[in-house]
């Protein structure tokens, strides 16, 4: 009898086998759980950066491209032709945040193709408080100081460039728009705008 009773106790023992985690296997799942959230998370924002970027850098040559537009058409005002038109951008950390659109004074020393205060014209550039106007190029001349005009003077569609010291012989200008508080050169943190002495406005 005793060893019936014995069976039927390791029977029972057999047929209940222990179960649900342990401390140790539930620490290990939570810090993987955790830790693919931080990677999906993380590469979701700098998802948004990007295309937040992009976006803004579009926008740019989109305004670039109607001052553009504006200054070769026969359209008037007051009176008289808007002949020259332009954008104006400044890497000064004060004033990186916009950039001007104007017309140029049609004569007197105001007439020299760089934006002079009192020439704004229209709705004016502002970034979005993420972004900035980080470096500009001008390529195949040397910009002085951190601002530059790029204007446009009807019948032509062709861009010229200056700095605060006259007419730059460059080929293109590259604006640089990029994310506050981020370095390097990729997509998700810098995008380039040119406007090409020929007139083209790309977004690299």
């Amino acid at each position: 009898m005793f060893s019936i009773f014995s069976a039927s106790c390791n029977t029972h023992k057999k047929a209940s086998p222990t179960s649900g985690f342990t401390l140790v296997e539930l620490m290990i799942s939570i810090s993987i759980m955790v830790i693919v959230a931080g990677i999906v998370l993380t590469r979701q924002t700098a998802f948004n950066g990007s295309v937040l970027l992009r976006s803004q850098t579009y926008e740019v040559a989109l305004q670039a491209r109607e001052v553009q537009l504006n200054a070769v058409s026969a359209s008037g005002n007051t009176g008289t032709f808007r002949s020259v038109q332009g954008l104006h951008f400044d890497t000064n950390p004060v004033l990186n945040s916009q950039y001007k659109v104007f017309v140029d004074s049609p004569s007197g020393s105001n007439a020299n193709g760089f934006w002079d205060s009192g020439e704004e014209f229209g709705q004016q550039g502002l970034l979005d408080p993420r972004f900035e106007i980080r470096s500009l190029r001008a390529i195949g001349d040397n910009i002085s100081g951190s601002e530059v005009s790029v204007v446009f003077v009807r019948p032509n569609f062709d861009a010229r460039f200056f700095d605060s010291n006259g007419e730059l012989n460059a080929s293109s200008l590259e604006v640089d728009v990029a994310r506050k508080g981020l370095t390097g050169s990729s997509t998700d943190v810098v995008r380039t705008l040119e406007i090409t002495s020929t007139g083209q406005i790309t977004v690299q």
